[in-house]
């Protein structure tokens, strides 16, 4: 299904139309002459018309029972699609002595406002209509050359006018249809890493809004008979698979595919504790390979589609061996899963140098990162590097260091990207890159030094490649890290040769081919 963000958010331009409708009529001929209907039931309610048809009384047993007949008595406007009693016949008893089921059940029929044909699927424009019932759910409705449904059901009377709203009658109960969460518990067994991971973040708490105030307790306190909620914590992360209200395509993840996309990934999130790389890699899957804003397969190509993270990933539409549809999107599953580690996790690591975070300097007052802005050449910020005292090759003032965040457990190159700032001559600089091996002792690797002309405008790779032995998180608790030192060499007769000034925009961990 197509444009289904589209058609719930010109859902006031509907219901404007609809208005526009109900008050000077429509010029189509065949509306027309239900507007022309001279018979009672323009003079009574929705529950009235369905309440003289027998053939319509199951369904309001259930409306009473449910408490929805006390809203279709009144002058809303509503929309109802009225099974017949023979189709009741084939729900499910499980689903008729469960009073939460049933209500979900009935209120899958129902919607506010007012819905004739004319405002279904239009196959010219194909534009679709999602019309949120009293469940909340989204369903779609149809009207084509070959009539009208609702859902996958069959519409057998279309549009018949009441007093506040419009009745259609259908020869099936539509079942409730599961949103993506609900899908994945049902289906447990099929997905179980999935749904193991997913659920470890659900939280239950005390719901408020939907508990009822039933007095006060000596104290002076509210006393609520309560109702408790779960949400799930990483829902705020990748999208709400729960919610009804965004569209969304998930990949179901079978175990072997899982396994699949784990053996090409937890090499770049080797840690010495087991459960840091199981955690990290998890993530890293959950994160990047399952969930995208809904696209439907005629709409897949060669082209990448983008996660709800922002990466990107090829989604072959041969793979796709189902495609399961459900109340907020789809679920693809697919025979095999293919994609590049580097457009999903082995990408640049870049440090701004101005950035303040994770960074230390020699001397507050000696050594100064500053960003200016070059109103003249380049109309861009540039970071000025600057010495400001008059060190000697004894003290320690005239280095800065940095640390990278989220660094794997892989090999990379180091680049420096300058920027002229006019310094009056060239600078010389040495480097440290140092971090924390697998046996938990310090490496620290010496990079020759290079001089950097003062007229320098680009990226400039230093030493050799670097071979990450541990993944290093963002977390301050992590023992392990990769640190650069960008050294000013002040050892005599550096300091009459070069410049102490420099402009250096930022460093660069650099994935090698």
């Amino acid at each position: 299904m197509k444009n289904k963000n589209k058609a719930m958010l010109t859902f006031g331009r509907f219901v404007a139309i609809l208005c526009l409708l109900a008050t000077i009529g429509c010029k189509d001929d065949a509306w027309d002459e239900h507007y022309e209907q001279a018979d009672s039931r323009l003079e009574s309610n929705i529950l009235s018309v369905l309440s003289e048809d027998a053939d319509y009384s199951t369904f309001v047993k259930y409306l009473k029972q449910t408490g929805y007949s006390n809203q279709l008595a009144t002058s809303q406007a509503y929309t109802v699609w009225a099974p017949n009693n023979a189709a009741f016949a084939q729900v499910s008893a499980d689903i008729i002595n469960n009073p939460d089921l049933l209500k979900e059940l009935i209120g899958n029929h129902i919607s506010l406002f007012s819905y004739n044909t004319l405002f279904a699927y239009n196959a010219e424009t194909k534009e679709e209509t999602l019309v949120k019932m009293f469940n909340d759910k989204y369903v779609e409705f149809v009207n084509n050359n070959e009539g009208s449904s609702f859902g996958d059901v069959n519409v057998v009377k279309a549009d018949i006018l009441t007093a506040n709203g419009i009745l259609h009658t259908i020869d099936e109960v539509l079942e409730v249809n599961q949103n993506i969460w609900g899908y994945l518990n049902e289906n447990a067994d099929k997905y179980p890493k999935i749904v193991d991971y997913l659920s470890a973040f659900n939280e239950t708490g005390f719901d408020e809004a939907n508990s009822v105030k039933i007095g006060t307790n000596t104290l002076g306190q509210t006393v609520y008979d309560s109702v408790f909620s779960t949400t799930n914590s990483y829902f705020k992360i990748i999208g709400n698979l729960s919610s009804e209200e965004q569209r969304f395509t998930f990949i179901g993840l079978t175990d072997d595919l899982y396994t699949s996309a784990f053996d090409q990934l937890d090499d770049y999130f080797y840690h010495p504790v087991a459960d840091s790389t199981q955690n990290a890699t998890d993530r890293t899957i959950f994160d990047n390979l399952t969930i995208f804003p809904q696209v439907e397969i005629d709409e897949l190509t060669s082209d990448p589609v983008t996660t709800t993270r922002g990466n990107q990933l090829v989604i072959d539409p041969n793979a796709i061996v189902e495609n399961i549809d459900l109340s907020n999107g789809n679920i693809f599953e697919l025979n095999e899963l293919n994609y590049d580690p580097k457009g999903i996790v082995y990408k640049p690591i870049r440090y701004e140098i101005e950035n303040t975070d994770k960074r230390t300097i020699g001397s507050i007052t000696d050594f100064s990162v500053q960003k200016k802005y070059d109103v003249f050449a380049s109309r861009q910020f540039t970071n000025v590097v600057r010495l400001s005292a008059n060190p000697t090759s004894n003290n320690s003032n005239n280095y800065f260091e940095i640390s990278f965040n989220n660094v794997l457990s892989a090999s990379y190159n180091i680049n420096l990207k300058f920027s002229p700032i006019g310094a009056a001559q060239d600078t010389k600089l040495k480097f440290e890159f140092s971090y924390i091996g697998a046996d938990f002792r310090p490496v620290v690797v010496e990079i020759p030094p290079i001089i950097v002309s003062n007229l320098e405008d680009g990226v400039i790779t230093i030493g050799d490649v670097i071979d990450i032995p541990v993944y290093i998180d963002n977390s301050e608790e992590n023992f392990f890290y990769a640190k650069l030192k960008v050294i000013v060499d002040v050892s005599e007769p550096e300091l009459l040769l070069y410049d102490r000034t420099f402009g250096i925009d930022y460093a660069e961990l650099a994935p090698i081919e």
